[in-house]
């Protein structure tokens, strides 16, 4: 087997738009385009640190699968959601995460500790803010024929990820990177 190992782009989270789509979303759109899906992706856990808000690099994806390597100064994600037709999971790599049930039950998650959410699965978490946290994110489509992005709220409602009623705030990166 042959090939480049590529190291992704780490990409701030600017404000959402419903009619462009997610930050995941447009560099999903983009890699797929650049990618063969018959043969391997090869890729390296490489990620620019943020000082300020959250950042996210997709390091590899076909139309039913993704692997991101997320990276927050502080906050998480902050509001109590579910993702109806994405099952995923959450790996750290640095730091710790804190994840809270819809009953406000929490765990704290440390290096190499991590967690799978069923589609349709309700939470929430946030950083333990001593270092940076980097969290590997793996999800999957469950129902190809409707779109795998969407996220509700605790009463079924859209919720858009970077959004003030997700507390998202602007990404400021510093010069350091999770390698």
């Amino acid at each position: 087997m042959t090939g480049t190992i590529k190291t992704s782009k780490t990409r701030g989270q600017e404000e959402a738009n419903p009619g462009s789509g997610s930050v995941l979303e447009r560099a999903l759109d983009e890699h797929l385009k650049e990618h063969d899906l018959r043969h391997p992706q090869m890729f390296k856990l490489r990620a620019q640190l943020p000082s300020q808000g959250r950042g996210s690099a997709l390091v590899a994806a076909t139309d039913r699968m993704w692997v991101n390597l997320k990276t927050y100064a502080q906050g998480g994600e902050n509001t109590l959601h579910a993702h109806p037709n994405e099952d995923h999971v959450f790996i750290v790599l640095q730091g710790k995460a804190v994840f809270f049930g819809p009953d406000g039950e929490s765990v704290t998650f440390s290096r190499n500790e991590g967690i799978l959410f069923p589609r349709g699965c309700s939470y929430y978490f946030h950083a333990d803010e001593e270092e940076p946290l980097v969290l590997l994110r793996v999800g999957c489509v469950y129902d190809v024929s409707k779109p795998p992005w969407g996220r509700i709220d605790r009463d079924g409602q859209p919720l858009l990820a970077v959004s003030k009623e997700n507390n998202a705030e602007k990404t400021v990166f510093t010069d350091e990177y999770f390698e």
